[in-house]
């Protein structure tokens, strides 16, 4: 039940404590067993914040409940980073038109699903020499193709053989 790196009551080592009440005031450096004491007349837990100074800070707090809530922030951000996921469509230089109309296609798609889309051309052997005009004319030919309304939120990178550019849906 207890979160890693996390100690309560009788999981605190250190010999003396800065303790702060379930309030928030500070009751200044007391020993462990005079904070243990304040949990039980409190009916709290006594759990250590911090270790930063050498004296751990301590707090009152009924840690199952902050636990709990603790779980639920997580599970809620964890729900609402879920909803931008990133596609990544990958195409080399000599690629033909109706390739690029049919993966324009896909892009629309996933646009409109929400998801942000990768443009990744990549180049091999030779055709690196060419990496800037070719990669750069083939990404504006495949943006122009795109009829969906969508924002480039990453321009024109280039990552050792390969240039890709990322769009995301208009909001």
């Amino acid at each position: 039940m207890q979160q890693k790196g996390t100690n309560v009551n009788r999981g605190i080592r250190s010999p003396k404590v800065q303790l702060i009440n379930d309030v928030g005031e500070n009751l200044g450096i007391i020993t462990i067993n005079e904070a243990l004491r304040y949990a039980m007349e409190a009916s709290m837990d006594l759990v250590e914040i911090s270790n930063a100074k050498g004296v751990p800070v301590c707090r009152l707090m009924d840690y199952g409940k902050w636990k709990y809530e603790q779980s639920k922030k997580q599970k809620k951000n964890k729900q609402q980073n879920q909803g931008q996921v990133t596609k990544e469509l990958k195409f080399r230089p000599n690629t033909s038109d109706n390739d690029l109309v049919y993966r324009a296609k896909q892009v629309d798609e996933f646009l409109k699903d929400g998801c942000k889309a990768r443009l990744v051309v990549r180049f091999r052997g030779r055709e690196i020499e060419h990496i800037s005009e070719t990669g750069k004319s083939l990404l504006e030919r495949f943006l122009n193709l795109i009829q969906t309304e969508c924002i480039i939120e990453e321009g024109m990178k280039f990552d050792g053989r390969s240039v890709y550019i990322m769009v995301a849906p208009k909001k």
